[in-house]
């Protein structure tokens, strides 16, 4: 089958229909309250410092560069609650970050990024470089895993950072099923690489760029872009009243009426392969299945040769 038909057949198969209801269940929203909960607890246990340049206002640089650094973790543990709590999928804990061997990175300078879907190499070569991953999630029904690189917001990164962090994910993905093989995980066909921008501001899935409101796609969880958007509408609000708090009080102002803090997340979200039949051989000589490694396909059609 073509890559364009994969592409059209694997769209149809999770189309929004297929995937069922797209509202939050219930149980899932005082879970995702929670993570919002605990992220402020940890930012206000950071270390806070004086700073010369900011002076009276340096707690308000503190805030927002901490809010900054949580909020990529806050989607990440997002993520792997929702993940967490479907049977479909595993979150997968590496024992250690993804090699990059030297042969994946020929492959990538000498080949398009369609032509070694198939090719699997062994990960325990020397690599002076590797990469570790925000989240690996293993579907078990589709037999795919996915390669995740979280990211609050992907519009402050330059091109060739974005270039350069999709080649280092493209290249560990190589190795990958070798690594997740002998961690136990056997059956996988596939390894997709996506990069997701929190912002939900860039959604190029041909380069592997997925808005934060698409993961359901991803994951084959029609409720899940909603429960992240939701995720993310209480972590701003929350953001905004402690700065307003802040200011109030660098004002010198007294307690003032706070806004309501929304509870839950019912607000309206924004809108939203082939496996080659050849064998490879471990050092064991216990045969490994040849899996595909590309970006998602799920959400229409790809670029074949995958190009940055």
């Amino acid at each position: 089958m073509s890559h364009a038909h994969r592409a059209a057949a694997r769209s149809a198969s999770v189309s929004h229909m297929a995937l069922g209801p797209s509202s939050v269940p219930p149980e899932l929203e005082p879970i995702l309250a929670g993570l919002v909960k605990q992220s402020f607890e940890n930012i206000r246990s950071g270390a806070y410092r004086e700073d010369e340049v900011f002076g009276d206002y340096a707690d308000l640089n503190f805030l927002v560069r901490a809010v900054t650094f949580h909020e990529g973790k806050l989607l990440e543990a997002g993520l792997e609650r929702i993940a967490a709590l479907n049977p479909d999928l595993r979150v997968v804990q590496l024992a250690e970050p993804l090699p990059i061997v030297p042969a994946a990175l020929e492959l990538l300078e000498r080949n398009d990024w369609a032509t070694l879907e198939a090719i699997a190499l062994p990960s325990e070569v020397f690599a002076k470089t590797s990469y570790m991953p925000d989240l690996v999630i293993v579907d078990r029904v589709a037999r795919r895993a996915h390669i995740l690189d979280v990211k609050r917001s992907l519009s402050s990164y330059p091109e060739n950072k974005i270039k350069n962090l999709r080649r280092k994910m493209m290249a560990s993905a190589l190795a990958a099923g070798d690594v997740l093989y002998k961690q136990g995980l056997r059956g996988i066909e596939e390894i997709d690489v996506a990069i997701i921008d929190g912002s939900s501001e860039q959604s190029e899935p041909q380069r592997g760029i997925f808005a934060l409101r698409e993961v359901g796609d991803l994951f084959r969880l029609s409720y899940a872009g909603e429960a992240m958007l939701g995720l993310r509408r209480l972590f701003a609000q929350r953001v905004r009243e402690e700065m307003r708090e802040l200011c109030l009080r660098m004002a010198g102002v007294g307690d003032a009426p706070t806004p309501p803090r929304p509870t839950d997340f019912t607000d309206e979200a924004e809108d939203k392969a082939e496996a080659d039949d050849q064998q490879d051989h471990d050092a064991s000589g216990t045969t490994i299945p040849r899996i595909r490694v590309g970006f998602p396909r799920c959400l229409g059609a790809i670029d074949p040769a995958g190009r940055a």
